[in-house]
């Protein structure tokens, strides 16, 4: 049901799920912090909408994607929006800024699905207040306020651990590639290595989750198209592994055991580990090769 609830909630945005509380509601929704916008007496149905497009957000360092919605649907000049994010710590009727950053839009490949991402560090478990200040073309400077619940700890394998040694079939062993990716066409490349393999072996290692052929979201297909992408330009000074979220056959929906062994609970998802084997880098949901492509060039340095 949790999971039912998050797939509709984000279909329109990018990801696979906002965080939610203990009981299932959504948490990660706007106005626990008030709202507002510029113009008086607009309409609340023109107003921007933030949305958490985020599932964990946890204490440390954090990947957020967030979504502009008006009118329930995506604005459709993100790609040439200016966006600043305002952090704020609050405890009780008390809000504290402590840290402000420009958003950055990716969308390539994601068609309605881009998504802003900032990379937030909260150094407390609770309630956090986001204020976003977004500039479109051509109309004036918006400001909305929207609270999020950050986590001690969450599902997902964390930055820093190690990578968990998952073995995942690889071509050698099931050389019809059709019965362990439901992608249309597989490329070969991203199943020459088992996760345990690839995370051992003193190189890093791009690992993604996702189902193309079932995905809730429609990113889990683009994203393997940008691990191709990534195979393309590394070689193999990175190792690309992707790791279909079901069982063959597919259709009957039951996970693999490695999406239970590094705590998921949605897709997509893409790890970036380190030549030490740790997490480096965490990506939930929608992925463009801007994003990633830097990230993998800094680790290889």
């Amino acid at each position: 049901m949790r999971r039912a609830l998050l797939m509709a909630s984000l279909v329109v945005v990018t990801a696979c799920g906002q965080a939610t509380s203990s009981s299932g509601t959504v948490a990660n929704t706007p106005a626990q912090v008030g709202s507002g916008v510029n113009q008086p007496g607009q309409a609340a149905a023109d107003a921007i909408q933030p949305v958490v497009a985020t599932s964990e957000i946890l204490v440390g360092k954090n990947r957020l994607a967030l979504g502009l919605l008006q009118n329930n649907v995506p604005i459709p000049d993100a790609d040439r929006t200016q966006l600043k994010v305002r952090y704020y710590r609050v405890k009780g009727d008390q809000a504290t800024l402590v840290g402000e950053e420009a958003a950055h839009y990716y969308g390539d490949g994601l068609g309605p699905r881009g998504t802003f991402i900032v990379h937030p560090t909260f150094d407390t478990a609770g309630v956090w207040g986001l204020e976003l200040l977004s500039q479109r073309p051509g109309k004036p400077l918006t400001t909305e306020r929207m609270s999020v619940e950050v986590t001690a700890k969450g599902s997902a394998v964390p930055l820093g651990v190690p990578a968990p040694h998952s073995k995942t079939p690889t071509a050698s062993q099931v050389p019809n590639l059709k019965k362990i990716s439901s992608a249309t066409k597989p490329d070969p490349r991203l199943y020459q290595m088992s996760v345990d393999q690839a995370v051992t072996s003193g190189k890093p290692s791009l690992i993604m989750f996702a189902t193309p052929g079932f995905c809730q979201t429609a990113l889990c297909g683009p994203g393997v198209d940008v691990l191709s992408k990534l195979a393309d330009t590394f070689g193999d000074k990175v190792n690309t592994v992707h790791i279909e979220v079901y069982q063959y056959p597919f259709e009957q929906g039951k996970y693999v055991s490695a999406m239970r062994e590094w705590g998921l609970q949605t897709e997509p998802w893409l790890f970036l580990v380190d030549r030490q084997g740790k997490i480096a880098a965490r990506y939930e949901g929608g992925i463009t090769y801007q994003e990633i492509q830097p990230d993998v060039a800094a680790i290889l340095h």
